[in-house]
């Protein structure tokens, strides 16, 4: 038997996601259904994602398995200068302030200090003129160092900014001194409606800050309160709104553990449909005294059945055992678990990037309570988890934060109104926090540049190698769900190469008209996807999804040999530094790599196996048997016919 050799390719040039402790684990995984001689890997020793490769070296070793690291690259640090993100708000209004914010990180750079310039332009990158310049100190030893512009626009439309430093002679890489973000000025305010089946703190305080904010008008539907109650808001309803044409005037709709068996039949259907039609936000809160009412019921009241579907996630029904897991109140606080589409949701961070808003939450005491859910809907999107550990069923947590497309809609879940404990940090983070959701949540009503259709991307920032899934919710002429095999868009990538990308419809949500696809993000940049409606000639729907370098890997470019050494050493393989090096043609003279990897050889006997030989021999003789007896009965029919 000839030796197996599993060759784990972890090539990363520039910031391309390396799990050099995946790849180790999943070929140990392997060993079990055959011998592998050895895993030669080829890496530039950059791991920035994954499980540790230390300790995935070591349970090679614990295997017998040998690796042998080839390494790629260079070991010296390129010397370059480069705009490594600009973030700036997706929309603004007229003669509000704002902030861009750039990332600038230099390597092996002996210079000193740069000059940014900020330049503004139209959309499509004309007339540009130089809004502002700041020299900053950048040091040498590669920290991504901040530099921001405050901006207050005065004129609506869409506006292109670009961020940029000035190359230098022996510069690696001159294509990324410059970033642009785009920023849309609208006259606009944001229609939201509470709703809240009694005063929990949660909804008193949203309830505040919303009224208090001039981008919002809010309205505010007290189902415990009475006939003339007072509310800070614009208007204070006694019932959910009556009419298509007074609910699809809302961008979001927040329910603090609302009592929906308030509502008739013709209600929750309007409500389906704003969320699936009009791409309207809802933001559900669940709480102790109405959900547990009407999630745990069976199937079978269209109402409920129709809120069920709406939800990001799957309830427990009436009499299961689990329903007792779910708690509300404790004397002990338990942190939220984000998980990794947690950390990457900008709506979820508490300040202005992840670094700073990961630091916020984990100043954070937690929460106390959650009401228990079976699973996440599949296609949705899991953020936080409940901290406690004694809460786990099959080594899961139960879900706190979670949402989904539904439609051209948004629905996000939170298993209980306790964001007012993030108050105890910064008086500030609950304002973020209901504000950046709030804003996620409605963003497809605010993206309806198209009367027939919306096209929608569950992300708007990511990283190198992240799947970014693409959505679009489209009608005909007479504005039914429009009927197609599939809808053709096109993929602008970073390079400008167009990809045609094509949406196939969605047939398990009970909905036509919904198209959907996904890509890989392979490079560092500004991807476009592009769609031009097919059955309205006149409508042309964009989206953009801006894709960033893993952060360990723009600050630590160079070949990591320490690394690569210590794995060799550990399983008992041997480093090559370089593809020559390993196939024997560098002046070392060192036996190549083929001649290292030892035969490992071996014969399994495996119980109640037929041996072929074997009965390939006992069917002759069988047969020869056969034969013979024909031919002595034919003998003796000759011979009594002689006699």
């Amino acid at each position: 038997m000839a030796p197996q050799v599993d060759w784990a390719a972890q090539l990363s040039p520039r910031g391309v996601e390396t799990r050099i402790g995946d790849s180790l684990n999943q070929i140990i995984e392997k060993e079990r259904g055959g011998p592998i001689a050895a895993v030669v890997l080829f890496t530039d020793g950059g791991s920035n994602a994954g499980s540790d490769s230390k300790l995935a070296a070591a349970s090679a070793a614990d295997a017998l398995i040998p690796v042998y690291p080839v390494g790629l690259g260079s070991d010296k640090r390129p010397t370059n200068l480069r705009i490594v993100d600009l973030e700036a708000p997706e929309r603004v209004y007229p003669g509000d302030k704002f902030t861009l914010t750039g990332y600038v990180q230099a390597q092996n750079y002996n210079r000193g200090s740069v000059t940014v310039e900020l330049f503004a332009a139209a959309a499509d990158g004309t007339n540009e003129t130089k809004e502002d310049e700041l020299t900053l100190d950048v040091g040498k030893s590669g920290q991504v160092v901040p530099v921001k512009f405050e901006m207050t626009p005065d004129e609506q439309g869409l506006r292109q900014y670009k961020l940029r430093v000035r190359t230098f002679e022996g510069e690696i890489d001159p294509r990324d001194n410059e970033k642009t973000a785009k920023v849309e000025i609208i006259d606009r305010r944001t229609r939201v409606l509470l709703i809240a089946g009694g005063p929990m703190r949660d909804f008193i305080f949203l309830r505040n800050q919303l009224f208090r904010d001039k981008e919002v008008i809010s309205d505010v539907w007290l189902q415990s309160g009475k006939p003339g109650i007072s509310q800070e808001a614009n208007e204070v309803l006694q019932k959910f709104p009556e009419t298509e044409d007074e609910l699809f005037e809302y961008d979001c709709i927040v329910a603090f553990d609302p009592d929906w068996e308030q509502l008739d039949g013709d209600d929750i259907k309007n409500l389906e449909r704003w969320v699936a039609e009009k791409a309207g936000g809802l933001v559900i809160v669940t709480g102790p005294v109405f959900t547990p009412q009407w999630s745990s019921r069976r199937r079978g009241d269209p109402r409920i059945d129709t809120l069920k579907n709406l939800y990001p996630v799957v309830f427990y029904q009436q009499g299961s055992a689990t329903l007792s897991l779910g708690r509300f109140g404790s004397e002990k606080s338990w942190p939220l678990q984000f998980t990794r589409d947690g950390d990457e949701a900008e709506f979820l961070w508490l300040d202005d990037n992840a670094a700073t808003s990961k630091t916020a939450w984990q100043q954070f005491d937690g929460v106390s309570g959650y009401y228990a859910v079976k699973d996440p809907k599949s296609g949705a999107r899991v953020y936080a988890r409940f901290g406690d550990p004694e809460t786990a069923i099959d080594n899961l947590q139960p879900i706190y934060m979670a949402g989904q497309f539904y439609g051209s809609g948004r629905v996000f879940f939170l298993a209980s109104g306790e964001m007012w404990r993030v108050r105890a940090v910064d008086d500030t983070y609950f304002e973020q926090f209901y504000t950046k959701l709030i804003r996620w949540a409605a963003e497809g009503r605010l993206l309806r540049d198209s009367s027939r259709g919306v096209l929608l991307v569950d992300k708007d920032r990511t990283t190198l190698g992240d799947q970014i899934a693409v959505r679009a919710i489209l009608q005909d002429a007479q504005h039914q769900p429009l009927a197609l095999a599939q809808v053709q868009a096109t993929l602008v990538q970073p390079d400008s190469k167009r990809v045609p990308l094509k949406l196939q419809p969605v047939k398990d949500e009970g909905r036509a008209g919904i198209f959907v696809e996904q890509f890989t993000a392979t490079q560092e940049g500004d991807y476009k996807i592009e769609l031009q409606h097919p059955a309205a000639a006149d409508q042309f729907l964009t989206r953009e999804v801006r894709v960033t370098i893993p952060a360990k890997e723009s600050e630590f470019p160079e070949r990591n040999d320490a690394l690569l050494r210590e794995i060799a050493n550990q399983t008992g393989g041997d480093y090559f530094v370089g593809v020559e090096a390993a196939v024997g043609k560098g002046s070392s003279g060192r036996a190549s790599l083929v001649n290292l990897i030892k035969p490992q050889d071996q014969t399994t006997v495996l119980p109640g196996t037929p041996d072929r030989a074997f009965e390939r021999q006992l069917m002759g003789w069988l047969l020869g048997l056969i034969c013979g007896v024909l031919c002595l009965e034919w003998l003796l029919r000759r011979l009594s016919k002689l006699a």
